[in-house]
């Protein structure tokens, strides 16, 4: 007979519902922040890391997601050549301007503005008359905090030009080092570059001046010091083990070792899904935890051999165990969600207990990720106007053979945990990544919390009956009506 039977189903994030808190005058989304601290040299500005799949995280998912905020994770599947160069690429990935801005008329309603800001993903508009004079700027978080209706005008809603809070210079040929300083010494997110007629010319953004963040996986076979050895070299900011099981001795071997090193990068471990697997890491030295199995979209490892775990049910599970010790240790550690996790309501479940979290299905459906764009006959395409989907497969799949994240030293051994699909295209990442983020906020806003922090200490969450689940998750009992 089994050691232990557990009759209590698992759960995932979509059972769950957060209930609301109070919500201060201070509180508001353009007063919440999404900043988490996965150690005290790593620190994000969004709580995102895509996947360390090869279908998912190359230069351009990196790129893209790390100018947002969030951490692209390169997948050990690359050589270290690949992987190394990438980070350098990353790491001397150098601001530029926006030479080509989108703008609108200042006699555009508020609401074709707003679409624009959800077209492209940009929270800042120039405003511009028909001589492409500037007038003023569109800034989304501005617009939340004042009362002004959607067929207004736009120059009722933006902020007008000669006000301090817009940093301009009359200088089109000002250099990429001088907008760096002028940046600087404005303490201004961004800067309008205009000529002597005050027309509009380019845009330069705060944000591109810090430098962008990028990790690397690494296994626990033959050759893994020399990839961190590389990787760190070329800058890399954070070093995953990455196995599909991490509740093992060569995991630990792997994590000692590396202690013996002396890198300065952090060490993040996983995977793992019960308790007594998250104690293991954290007592042995882990800097971050990455909680879960089978639940990736493309993962079969339950099907071929029964292994794995309800996602919420595992982190909460490694979330017990964090708690304990960090009562016994006093040392915090951050756990990762990776896997299971498809919109925007089921990263804000995951987060009222993981600091962060990984996904693969979500970065996989963008222009920047690695798989192949098909357009609708199934043909590879480049044209981003004939894109329909975008290819996918699992590192346990037929395709990747990632044999070292799933313990097989040989071929022969070999059977498949994943599968090769496709995704439906979404378009470029920046848009639909702001969209979701805003609707982040405006959880953390409805349950009284300003950080990921508070989230973590006061979120209550309700487990719904499947029947509760129906009524509570969507839209029911109506004919919907067809956007398209």
């Amino acid at each position: 007979m089994a050691k232990k039977i557990i009759l209590d189903p698992g759960r995932t994030f979509s059972e769950f519902c957060l209930l609301t808190g109070h919500t201060k005058r201070q509180g508001t989304i353009s007063d919440v922040t999404l900043q988490t601290k996965l150690t005290d040299h790593l620190t994000l500005k969004l709580p995102l890391l895509s996947a360390a799949m090869t279908s998912v995280t190359g230069y351009e998912m990196t790129l893209a997601l790390g100018k947002e905020g969030g951490l692209g994770i390169l997948p050990a599947r690359l050589t270290v050549e690949e992987q190394v160069d990438i980070v350098r690429k990353i790491k001397d990935y150098e601001m530029g301007f926006v030479s080509e801005p989108i703008t609108a008329r200042e006699d555009a309603t508020v609401e074709e503005v707003l679409k624009l800001v959800e077209q492209f993903g940009h929270s800042k508009i120039p405003i511009v008359d028909r001589n492409n004079v500037f007038s003023g700027m569109f800034i989304q978080q501005h617009y939340w905090e004042i009362d002004v209706a959607l067929q207004d005008p736009v120059a009722s809603a933006m902020i007008p030009f000669g006000t301090q809070e817009i940093s301009a210079c009359q200088k089109p040929s000002i250099t990429v080092d001088e907008a760096k300083k002028l940046l600087k010494s404005n303490r201004q997110r961004y800067l309008v570059v205009l000529d002597d007629l005050n027309r509009l010319v380019k845009l330069a953004f705060q944000k591109d001046i810090e430098k962008i963040k990028v990790g690397a996986a690494i296994t626990t076979f033959k050759g893994w010091r020399e990839r961190v050895e590389a990787n760190v070299e070329a800058g890399v900011d954070l070093i995953v083990v990455d196995t599909s099981d991490a509740y093992s001795d060569f995991v630990v071997d792997v994590m000692k070792d590396y202690k013996k090193m002396g890198m300065p990068t952090p060490l993040c471990v996983g995977n793992v899904i019960t308790y007594d697997g998250a104690m293991y890491l954290m007592q042995k030295g882990a800097d971050i935890v990455k909680v879960g199995m089978s639940s990736g979209s493309i993962c079969t490892t339950h099907r071929e051999k029964a292994t794995g775990r309800a996602p919420m049910t595992a982190l909460i599970e490694v979330g017990k165990a964090r708690e304990d010790y960090l009562q016994k240790s006093g040392r915090y550690v951050s756990l990762i969600m990776d896997g299971g996790i498809t919109c925007s309501a089921d990263m804000i479940i995951a987060l009222t207990i993981a600091d962060a979290v990984m996904m693969g299905y979500y970065f996989n459906r963008f222009y920047e990720s690695a798989g192949e764009k098909l357009d609708r006959g199934g043909q590879v395409t480049r044209d981003e106007n004939q894109m329909a989907s975008v290819v996918t497969w699992g590192e346990g799949s037929i395709r990747a053979k990632n044999l070292n994240r799933y313990g097989h030293v040989t071929r022969k051994t070999f059977f498949e945990e994943g599968v090769e699909g496709t995704v439906p295209y979404l378009g470029r990442l920046k848009p639909t990544l702001k969209n979701d983020m805003m609707k982040i906020k405006a959880a953390l806003s409805n349950a009284g919390c300003l950080n990921l922090e508070q989230l973590r200490a006061n979120a209550v969450i309700e487990l719904n009956s499947p029947y509760a689940g129906k009524i509570v998750g969507d839209a029911h009992d109506i004919a919907m009506k067809d956007r398209s």
